[in-house]
């Protein structure tokens, strides 16, 4: 196993460089300039080569990623260009931000997608197996912001039951602590402003957690069928063991077995797929935070949190990649 994770360590390395460097030229590859949208359309091209000069946007792009490189080897990721402040400050300030709603959501969709898996696999070929399918179709083909925006009509403005957007209230203040709103606001001794942040999370959870519980609550579905045929689950039933403990005891953790890739890599996604769900609801998350970049093409910002992802991406298939090997100990020495 500690071979396996050096090698992954290493390997690593080579992957983020191609990262940075395609990000690097993408982003630089976009329409529009970047002095042209902090000065506004009605500067002067004097104005604007002496802007461009100053943030180096006139230097050839490999002396500029030269440069960018040296600076993050020493842990800086560059100044916004639009607020002037450190990147890393900035990303740091509304990571905590996208991973509570990245959590909240993928904890939702583990809570519904794993039963409704058992149950549709128990129930095969009956109307609930029939109803669960086309509940976790529905999930996996319906635009994140369609649903957003249905939530947002039916919860918000027909029925007045949440907040329609953003991450809490604006009368409600604490000083950070953890960076969860929620949290914080407890650890502040002001628990109605903590159910306030309570409720904001619930339609943004709700929206970037289906599309994973119906993804979960397939693969749970189809795994959990295969593994009921398998001789130690007939075995295990011929020793006279209960249907639910031989279900829940014995075919439902090797089941989960191959959902756990599926799931940590969704979970990895949505970390980047925040970001559609975090601007329809005006949540001051990183995603937010990058789309808001790419329109006023700030080259820094991009380059910043699409590292932030990248590393987070390759943590979290290597963390799906450990757990793996500690539910099937046959794993563990395949990386010797």
């Amino acid at each position: 196993m500690n071979t396996f994770l050096g090698r992954r360590l290493v390997t690593a390395v080579p992957v983020l460089l191609l990262v940075l460097l395609m990000i690097f030229t993408l982003a630089r590859s976009l329409p529009g300039d970047p002095a042209v949208a902090l000065l506004g359309p009605d500067a002067t091209q004097q104005q604007i080569g002496a802007l461009r000069s100053q943030l180096k946007l006139d230097q050839p792009v490999y002396a500029q990623f030269g440069a960018y490189l040296h600076n993050l080897l020493r842990g800086d990721l560059g100044v916004s260009l639009k607020s002037g402040q450190p990147v890393l400050g900035e990303i740091a300030q509304r990571l905590p931000a996208t991973l509570e709603l990245t959590v909240l959501a993928t904890l939702l969709a583990l809570l519904v997608g794993i039963p409704c898996g058992m149950l549709a696999a128990v129930r095969e070929g009956r109307w609930l197996d029939q109803a669960l399918r086309v509940l976790s179709l529905a999930g996996v083909s319906m635009p994140a912001f369609v649903l957003a925006l249905l939530l947002q009509t039916v919860l918000s403005i027909d029925l007045g039951w949440l907040p329609i957007s953003g991450r809490s209230s604006p009368w409600y203040i604490s000083e950070p602590v953890t960076g969860l709103a929620t949290l914080d606001f407890l650890l502040a001794g002001q628990p109605a402003a903590a159910w306030d942040a309570l409720l904001h999370l619930v339609m943004p959870t709700l929206v970037l957690g289906s599309f994973l519980a119906a993804v979960v609550a397939r693969y749970v579905r189809n795994s959990l069928l295969e593994t009921l045929d398998e001789p130690f689950i007939r075995t295990a039933r011929a020793r006279g063991l209960g249907e639910w403990r031989v279900i829940s005891g014995h075919a439902l953790r090797n089941a989960l077995l191959p959902a756990i890739t599926v799931i940590g890599l969704h979970f990895a996604d949505m970390l980047g797929g925040a970001i559609l769900t975090e601007t329809v609801f005006a949540w001051p998350g990183v995603g937010r935070f990058m789309l808001d970049a790419i329109r006023n093409r700030d080259y820094p910002v991009i380059q910043g949190t699409t590292l932030v992802f990248a590393l987070l991406y390759m943590l979290v298939s290597l963390a799906v990649d450990v757990f793996y090997g500690v539910a099937d100990p046959r794993l563990r020495h395949r990386g010797h």
